[in-house]
């Protein structure tokens, strides 16, 4: 194969040569080693979905006259692994890419591919997430850093450091399965561990199935159990939800409390020991510690729509999703196509974001639902070292609007809620009204945390 992308610009060669492995029926088994910037999700896409394109969508395979055959009918994936540098995983976190940095992982700018679009730091907890098997690389190299230590708190010192990073691993991805070469460089790895593992399994099928995999990050896991409060954990990695639907954030102070996302991972990992308390210094910043988030946030000044929000170590993306139900409904009220009293309007703007009316009947039963603001609510995951959740809880509810600005009568929330409001995050971009966010789906926010 040539150089390229294996899940866009060679998917075509990809698929021949897979198929043509499988016709020759010289092999059992094919172990496809893809760069270290490559996204997993579209490469394990690439053996079930339909590359001529009959199913329509984006999965095709352009620029070409071949006709190819799913990849499902000669080959399936057994296992996905994952290689983590140990020596380098927590300054990875930690730290914000520069452009040399850039170059040193995906090439200069001629040589960089679309998967160089994403940071290097997302591509990298996005290969945890969906791994089956993760292989925790060059542990020997940490015996090399801190020389100062005497030999026996030395050794201790480390084995704490590969501690904390596996348990990390483990609340990032909770199913994968975590192996720690004995020698350095693989030497002596026994590679029946993380290839045909279906042959170990009952019913002859491998470790990795598409469904399980796109539901495998720890993120999800934490959001799925409500209200959920976890004690601290060993070594000290730790989550917890914060979920708010009484009132928005305050974009500037909201900005304020997140600008130093991750800034201390690099520090607590190699100081990783097991802990019973977490520690409260107060000349930490509360957020320094974060190593994952995600879910969704609601904004003052975006009435319209929630604002999807993911850190990974100091990298933060917020952008605008789709709309709130509760807009749609003040807005578009008669879109349901069943009621006499159906606006042709109206229903062209439910169908356009899916919604109809069992999905507002279901709505409107669950707890997700106010009679004051419908299902506008703010609903993020943390997932870091050493969190203190009781701090963290008290910084992010200063950043919510104050009574008084909350309590303005509705003709006043425009201008009190965004309008007399600095907007930190999108740049002046409008999301007040419902076709501001129907025009600027597409668009978003990625910002390097400083």
């Amino acid at each position: 194969m040539h150089n390229g992308c294996i899940c866009c610009t060679l998917r075509g060669d990809l698929l021949k040569t897979v198929r043509e492995l499988a016709v020759e029926e010289k092999y059992d088994y094919l172990v496809i080693e893809s760069t270290g910037i490559s996204e997993p999700l579209p490469v394990a896409q690439t053996f079930a979905m339909d590359v001529n394109g009959n199913e329509g969508g984006e999965d095709t395979i352009e620029e070409s006259n071949e006709k190819f055959d799913p990849l499902s009918n000669y080959a399936r994936i057994d296992t996905l692994v994952t290689v983590i540098d140990a020596y380098n995983f927590a300054s990875i976190l930690g730290t914000i890419e520069s452009e040399s940095d850039r170059d040193k992982y995906f090439g200069d700018a001629e040589e960089q591919t679309d998967e160089s679009e994403e940071s290097i730091v997302q591509l990298l907890i996005d290969q945890i997430e969906f791994a089956n098997i993760i292989l925790l690389n060059k542990i020997d190299l940490l015996s090399k850093e801190e020389s100062e230590y005497s030999t026996r708190n030395h050794n201790t010192d480390i084995q704490s450091q590969i501690k904390a990073i596996c348990t990390l691993l483990k609340k990032l991805n909770p199913n994968a399965t975590v192996l720690i070469p004995e020698k350095p460089k693989f030497e002596g790895f026994n590679v029946e561990k993380i290839v045909n593992t279906g042959a170990k399994r009952l019913h002859r099928i491998g470790l990795f199935n598409m469904e399980e995999a796109e539901e495998s990050a720890g993120w999800i896991a934490e959001l799925q159990k409500p209200y959920h409060t976890p004690e601290t954990e060993e070594y000290g990695i730790n989550s917890f939800v914060y979920r708010n639907n009484e009132r928005p954030f305050h974009p500037q102070r909201l900005a304020r409390i997140m600008k130093n996302f991750g800034t201390a991972i690099m520090d607590e990992i190699k100081s990783s020991s097991k802990v019973t308390n977490i520690n409260k210094s107060e000349d930490l910043d509360v957020f320094s510690r974060v190593v994952r988030s995600k879910g969704e946030l609601w904004l003052s000044n975006a009435d319209c729509c929630r604002i999807e929000v993911h850190s990974a170590g100091r990298q933060l993306v917020m952008a605008p999703e789709k709309p709130w139900v509760a807009k749609v409904l003040q807005v578009h009220p008669h879109g349901d196509p069943d009621l006499d009293n159906a606006n042709p309007d109206d229903c062209e703007v439910w169908s356009a974001v899916g919604l109809d009316s069992s999905v507002i009947s279901e709505l409107k039963s669950s707890d997700q639902w106010t009679d004051r603001f419908g299902d506008r609510r703010s609903e993020i995951v943390f997932i870091g070292i050493k969190l203190d959740r009781s701090r963290l809880i008290s910084e992010l509810n200063k950043a919510l609007l104050t009574d008084a600005e909350l309590n303005v009568p509705e003709e006043e929330r425009k201008k009190v809620w965004a309008e007399d409001v600095k907007d930190d995050f999108f740049d002046g971009i409008q999301l007040w009204d419902l076709d501001d966010v129907l025009g600027v789906q597409d668009e978003d926010c990625d910002d390097d945390i400083a």
